[in-house]
């Protein structure tokens, strides 16, 4: 399992089928969904629609920057793990152009990295290389808005080793992505950021959408979390998640960008056919998602606190970005309401006033009886809690902290992801146990002692 608010985690969406004739998008309640969402402070972004080549709905929502600087349709967001759908294709273009093959190994790059003689690039690219996650290691929590050269991260790759076996299985890795935006570099003898202008925005006419490293635009939006109001987040090194995940974007370039893969000659269509072949889920750096009878291509994002999803419908030739730099709902539910109201189905805007929870506001004294490292015998990840200024902080093993919210003595929530938390086991002035719930799952955990 995922926590799903940190980098580059994946949400797939299953609803039952009922099939309904494709018709306009309901632009008018879109909107006020969105209003709805920004005005009971639980979104902040930018949502954006194509249907049969025409931008239909493109819409920002709150602000990009501290002191309530407004945010716009042009505002740039960072779009995460939706960086690797674009990688994946610079892979692509490169094998149609001879350049290189999907079934070259890594040792022909970097044969110093662990098992690298028998981890092809399509191992790469399905995230079944067997490489250790790098942004699941305890220390990536210590340097992830810090510089890292290549040569570091490379060491690091090095020193983690691997977890299974190539092609035993699939298991969601940014090392291998981080990887192949290295074998870009080295092939093209450009960088990333030049990488994707000639594979990418300059073929897909996107003019506002780049790899924050090499960028020095202004318009890039800070991202936040709701903690007694909106408050700025660190922003990671774009460095470091590189080619896994360091690419920004408007909603509708995003969108654009989905639009331009399936219909705009990006990649050969045997490529594209090659890069839709689902394996355990999961494509070439594209998922697979159900949307009642129909289906899209696409994918999700997390970091700092910036969340997305984008996807093309093929049949219906619809594709769809969300990016938000302030979430306090599930991200999912928000999905499903922009694809009823595009694709005709009913759907309840929510009525915050009937479901408003009283909030509890916890002193620095207050918070110090549930902090602490737990640890559980069912997931193989440590959740420590600790005080941050004033802010009552939450951080899973090798991945992003984020804050929780007080709604009861014992109940702590975190809405983006659908999180609650329910202390338990109080005595000698602390709580020594408490059960993770998240999308129907529970797991129990008990203070490390």
């Amino acid at each position: 399992m995922k926590l799903l608010p940190f980098l580059l985690a994946a949400i797939l969406f299953v609803i039952p089928v009922q099939h309904t004739a494709q018709q306009l998008p309901d632009v008018e309640k879109l909107n006020t969904f969105f209003e709805t969402l920004n005005d009971h402070d639980t979104f902040m972004g930018s949502a954006a629609i194509f249907q049969n080549g025409e931008l239909i709905f493109n819409e920002a929502y709150g602000f990009s920057k501290e002191h309530n600087q407004p945010a716009g349709p042009e505002t740039i967001y960072h779009i995460g793990s939706i960086t690797k759908t674009m990688t994946a294709a610079i892979i692509l273009k490169l094998a149609e152009e001879g350049k290189i093959s999907l079934s070259n190994t890594l040792a022909d790059y970097y044969p110093d990295l662990p098992n690298a003689q028998n981890i092809s690039i399509e191992h790469l690219l399905r995230h079944r290389s067997g490489l250790v996650n790098f942004t699941n290691m305890p220390e990536y929590a210590d340097y992830y808005t810090d510089e890292a050269s290549r040569a570091e991260l490379l060491d690091r790759f090095r020193e983690y080793g691997s977890e299974f076996e190539p092609d035993e299985r699939f298991e969601y890795s940014n090392t291998g992505y981080v990887l192949l935006g290295y074998i870009i570099e080295d092939i093209t003898g450009l960088t990333y950021g030049e990488a994707l202008e000639q594979f990418i925005t300059n073929q897909a006419g996107l003019n506002r959408t780049f790899y924050i490293a090499e960028s020095d635009s202004e318009n890039f939006a800070d991202s936040f979390a709701l903690v007694d109001g909106w408050q700025k987040l660190p922003s990671t090194n774009m460095a470091i998640p590189h080619a896994a995940g360091g690419v920004a974007s408007t909603a509708a370039e995003t969108a654009h960008f989905f639009k331009a893969l399936f219909e705009g000659g990006l990649l050969s269509p045997e490529s594209l056919d090659l890069m839709t072949s689902i394996t355990d889920e999961l494509g070439l750096g594209i998922f697979r998602i159900p949307f009642y009878d129909k289906f899209a291509f696409g994918h999700t994002g997390g970091i700092d606190g910036f969340h997305t999803v984008a996807a093309y419908f093929p049949e219906e030739k619809v594709s769809f970005a969300i990016l938000s730099n302030g979430l306090n709902y599930v991200m999912n539910d928000i999905t499903i309401g922009l694809l009823s109201l595009t694709f005709g189905h009913d759907f309840e805007i929510p009525d915050f006033e009937a479901e408003e929870t009283e909030i509890i506001h916890l002193s620095v004294e207050e918070m110090a009886k549930y902090t602490g490292n737990f640890i559980s015998d069912e997931l193989p990840l440590d959740i420590r809690f600790f005080e941050q200024e004033g802010k009552f902080m939450s951080q899973a093993t090798g991945q992003d902290a984020f804050p929780l919210t007080a709604i009861s003595e014992t109940t702590m929530k975190f809405d983006p992801a659908g999180i609650v938390i329910e202390f338990s086991d109080y005595k000698d002035g602390r709580y020594h146990a408490f059960t993770l719930k998240q999308a129907g799952q529970e797991f129990q955990f008990q203070l490390e002692e």
